[in-house]
């Protein structure tokens, strides 16, 4: 969406120690090879303007399952081949992967510019450069980002850094997919994101003419989802696009495209959608998609039920937005941002997280009680997952805990350690941190959930909980 972009969250990522997280920050091979995106049938993801804690607790606790994080690429590689995250472990790259870590949500990053020693925008960006660039970033992030999305907005002028061109775009695209793929193959590559309905005004492009565009490029192939921004205006998300310009459902008219250019089978993803909260005064560009709370809050379960309901090719979501307003750099009268938030300033929740959390815990417990009788889309990738595992660490007792293995210590999390939870989720609540090495005594039964195994472990000071087997390794 026109001004949608958050410049100003990188001064937040740096200040955050990377000490402070006490979680993994790498994964084990198995989960590297199966990102959580391709494990959950749904993605209920969130865009977090900052990587505070409380932030990203409350998203866990909401039931959202990802998160969503802008990176900078000048900030990242400031001149060619100084990659920060090889030269300090305090850099946004490793800040947003611990940030997200903490809760067990998995991160897909959007990367914003281009650095002037690259060509200074995508427009004129050095495209053996943008290969480079996503193959390195993809290969230290590999089992820790499930999805890259490659750029915002392409169809306007000031997000591409001059008159949109959907070749040129689509020319960065697959320089992107092909460095990424070279080094994290798994990884999910998001293409397209245009702003909606711009009407061509200003030097844009109109968004369903840029994906023909893209399309007619050559584009087929070069993503893996398409990436759309289907924000839901002033209106109910079930009011039929021909009736409204920026609303919900535009999402069909992206399928139209698709389906037009035959790309039935790659799927879609909302990686921007959401309904602002009236704050009572004038929001400039905003004022006319005001919403009440109570609405927003509506609107936005209602959207998941719809999408449900109909839409059988959009495989994730990622709201906007979660703690905008808790952020220092959105306090502008007319900055829409912060009333996209279902968080308030103070972090406390407005009725739209309510609402959502509402709903996610009722989802969950209704797959919880038919777990037992049905097998999900997702189980063979869930299965793969735990078989991996269970190949690591099998569990030998008849009653399903380690037999003769007593006793596991904690590797592969780079010295941040791994979470003690109070069940076996990355949903439940973190009772403290195991530290690298720790020796933690397998005290009950292993347990299979959420598509790996579970220690019941005891740690030297008592605490007891679970901890996911990725990050133990049997005591020798």
């Amino acid at each position: 969406m026109v001004g949608m972009a958050a410049r100003c969250i990188v001064a937040l990522l740096v200040l955050m120690s990377s000490a402070e997280w006490g979680v993994p920050a790498s994964a084990s091979s198995a989960r590297a090879a199966m990102p959580l995106a391709q494990i959950s049938s749904f993605s209920y993801g969130v865009i977090l303007d900052t990587t505070n804690g409380t932030s990203m607790r409350l998203a866990r606790e909401a039931g959202f399952t990802h998160a969503k994080m802008v990176l900078y690429w000048p900030r990242l590689e400031p001149s060619p081949g100084q990659l920060l995250w090889h030269a300090t472990k305090e850099n946004d790259l490793d800040n947003v992967m611990k940030a997200a870590a903490v809760e067990g949500l998995a991160l897909v990053l959007r990367i914003d510019e281009v650095p002037g020693w690259a060509g200074g925008s995508p427009a004129g960006a050095d495209l053996a450069a943008v290969e480079r660039f996503y193959a390195e970033l993809a290969r230290y992030g590999q089992g820790r980002v499930v999805g890259y999305e490659i750029l915002n907005e392409p169809n306007l002028p000031f997000e591409w850094g001059g008159p949109p061109d959907a070749a040129a775009y689509t020319a960065f695209l697959q320089a992107a997919h092909r460095g990424v793929k070279a080094t994290d193959p798994g990884a999910l590559v998001i293409g397209g994101g245009p702003s909606p309905n711009t009407g061509g005004y200003g030097g844009t492009i109109e968004d369903l003419d840029f994906l023909h565009g893209m399309y007619a490029a050559g584009a087929r192939g070069s993503f893996d989802v398409l990436g759309i921004h289907n924000y839901g205006g002033n209106v109910e998300p079930e009011r039929d696009p021909a009736e409204c310009g920026i609303c919900f459902r535009r999402a069909e008219l992206y399928r139209d495209v698709m389906l037009q250019r035959g790309d039935a089978a790659t799927p879609v993803w909302a990686t921007e959608y959401g309904w602002l909260m009236d704050p009572g005064g004038y929001l400039g560009q905003y004022d006319w998609m005001k919403v009440s709370p109570e609405q927003q809050a509506d609107y936005l379960v209602r959207s998941y039920q719809y999408a449900a309901r109909n839409w059988p090719w959009l495989t994730g979501g990622l709201l906007s937005n979660l703690d905008a307003s808790t952020s220092p750099y959105h306090t502008g009268p007319e900055d829409g941002l912060p009333w996209f938030a279902i968080l308030n300033p103070d972090h406390s929740t407005r009725p739209a997280y309510e609402a959502f959390k509402r709903m996610r815990a009722e989802q969950m417990e209704a797959e919880r009680l038919a777990a037992p009788a049905q097998t999900s889309p997702a189980a063979p990738a869930q299965a793969a997952v735990a078989e991996a595992a269970q190949a690591a660490f099998p569990a030998s007792g008849a009653d399903g805990t380690l037999g003769r293995r007593e006793f596991v210590r904690v590797v592969n999390t780079d010295g941040q350690g791994v979470s003690l939870r109070r069940e076996p989720s990355v949903r439940a609540a973190r009772v403290t941190v195991a530290p690298e090495g720790a020796r933690l005594e397998i005290v009950g039964q292993n347990r299979q959930a959420e598509g790996r195994a579970w220690w019941n472990v005891r740690l030297p000071n008592g605490a007891t909980g679970w901890v996911a087997a990725d990050y133990t390794a049997p005591e020798e």
